[in-house]
């Protein structure tokens, strides 16, 4: 299977005007600049000052001077290409494409209960091994599908997690850091001669772990591209305004990307945002939120209008609703249209679920088909002499003039159309009769369809290399007491 991307033919939509977006990009070079952003790394900080920055060793704390900041965000790539495991699914981030990619949850859910349990590691394989078989699908994020496994030590998580993805998920694939997990991913990647991005994303606010920067450097060094994101609550580590979050998220995000540019000038990167509103009745991050949409499409145009750069949206991923509903539709729903329409990159949304706290793959399924609706979408409409069809509609004239028939329509249906896969579009009596079937149904039936046909991408050899790296990163973190 070759896999899809969607390139979009449509002025992305923007909301902010000239002046607002330059009011957000002065505020964030503003806030970098006198304010700083803290780095618990002491290394990040001695990188820092030798690139000509401010540091305060005692607050941890480095300052980019604005001009600095904005001459080397000036020099990463507008797009990049990564290497797969399986070629056909090499993936060309930036420019006008649009990608989809999994994301991410702590435990799975119960689909007939909707009761929530921690994953096994086969699990892991398996939503992996549904998930490589989707067209629609083009990546994947860190610790995903799942961030949690039964008799799972935490140390081990990200290593396990990014082991599983790699044998058996042959897209594209991010590394994230939790204790120098990163320097196992990044020997399993290079072991099967693939690709992987980094994450370095915020602690907000304006503040990045020393696991975090390690990661993110030392991606660098090794040649692959980096994702600088932020994640902040509105209302709590950001503030409550949008425009204000935005400055803050645009601050952290720039400083990971001047330490990136610091350490290997023109490292690829891409820009992620992940900021939630605060439900403050309850205190709860509110997912599904319209709020999301307005920040990411503000981040979108800021980002590709200023420095041209490939942009992610996270925060549209998940719904905040606890089943495969109505609900979860419509929130997951608007705010992937609306990231796509706005310019996003790549969406992280397949197979969220509840928040971070699930993930299924039977949602991954019925994503695959949002994915599809979209992309087709951004596409546009072909207008040329063939598709305007002047010739055929002579040809054909008033009643009883027939269009089915025609090997025009033969050609063009499909690429005109997108066919959702997992939908119901049987006409009534035929509904009745197949047992009223619902898009879960049909989505369930697809998910074991794809478990059963898997065919691994990597050779054997591979496979035990990556187990001996796994093998070495267990054997690290129990020199260090942690297991």
């Amino acid at each position: 299977m070759t896999i899809k991307t969607f390139q979009r033919k449509i002025k992305p939509f923007e909301i902010l005007t000239g002046a607002q977006v330059e009011a957000i990009h002065r505020g964030a070079l503003r806030t970098l600049e006198q304010t700083g952003v803290q780095f618990e790394s002491k290394r990040a900080l001695q990188l820092f000052e030798k690139g000509g920055c401010k540091v305060d060793y005692d607050q941890r704390r480095a300052r980019v001077p604005a001009e600095l900041a904005d001459t080397l965000l000036r020099q990463i790539p507008p797009q990049f290409t990564m290497r797969s495991a399986n070629p056909d699914h090499n993936l060309t981030l930036g420019g006008d494409g649009l990608t989809f990619a999994m994301f991410s949850g702590l435990r799975t859910v119960d689909l007939d209960t909707w009761d929530t349990r921690v994953p096994t590691v086969q699990d892991n394989h398996d939503a992996n091994k549904i998930s490589d078989g989707l067209e629609n699908v083009h990546g994947s994020t860190s610790y995903t599908p799942y961030c949690d496994f039964v008799d799972v030590s935490p140390v081990m998580l990200l290593p396990i997690s990014t082991w599983s993805r790699l044998k058996y998920f042959s897209k594209v694939n991010r590394i994230g850091s939790a204790v120098d997990s990163h320097i196992f991913e990044i020997q399993m990647a290079q072991a099967l001669g693939v690709d992987v991005y980094a994450a370095f994303e915020a602690s907000p606010p304006l503040t990045f772990s020393e696991a975090a920067s390690d990661c993110g450097v030392a991606a660098a060094e090794a040649g692959f591209p980096v994702e600088a994101g932020c994640g902040g609550m509105m209302g709590a580590s950001h503030p409550a305004t949008l425009s204000g979050s935005l400055v803050t998220g645009m601050t952290e995000v720039m400083a990971a990307a001047v330490l990136t540019q610091l350490v290997r000038p023109g490292t690829p990167m891409i820009f992620n945002s992940f900021d939630i509103p605060i439900n403050m009745r309850t205190g709860a991050p509110r997912f599904g939120s319209i709020a999301i949409s307005l920040f990411q499409v503000c981040w979108n145009q800021i980002w590709r209008s200023v420095y041209g750069v490939p942009v992610m949206n996270g925060g549209v991923g998940p719904s905040d609703a606890k089943q495969i509903d109505f609900q979860n539709g419509y929130e997951k729903g608007i705010g992937i249209l609306l990231s796509a329409l706005s310019g996003a990159n790549m969406i992280n949304t397949i197979g969220g679920l509840t928040g971070e706290l699930s993930y299924h793959p039977v949602q991954a399924v019925l994503d695959n088909d949002i994915a599809g609706m979209i992309g087709r979408f951004v596409e546009g409409v072909d207008v040329s002499d063939e598709t305007l069809a002047l010739d055929l509609i002579a040809e054909v004239g008033p009643i009883p003039g027939f269009y089915m028939d025609q090997a025009h329509t033969r050609k063009w249906w499909r690429s005109e159309q997108y066919i959702t896969r997992f939908a119901d579009h049987l006409p009534y009596p035929e509904w009745l009769e197949k047992g009223k079937k619902a898009a879960l149904d049909y989505a369930r039936e697809r998910s074991d369809e794809l478990l059963a046909k898997y065919k691994p991408a990597i050779s054997p050899e591979k496979d035990r290399e990556l187990d001996c790296i796994l093998a070495d990163a267990e054997s690290y973190y129990r020199r260090k007491g942690l297991l």
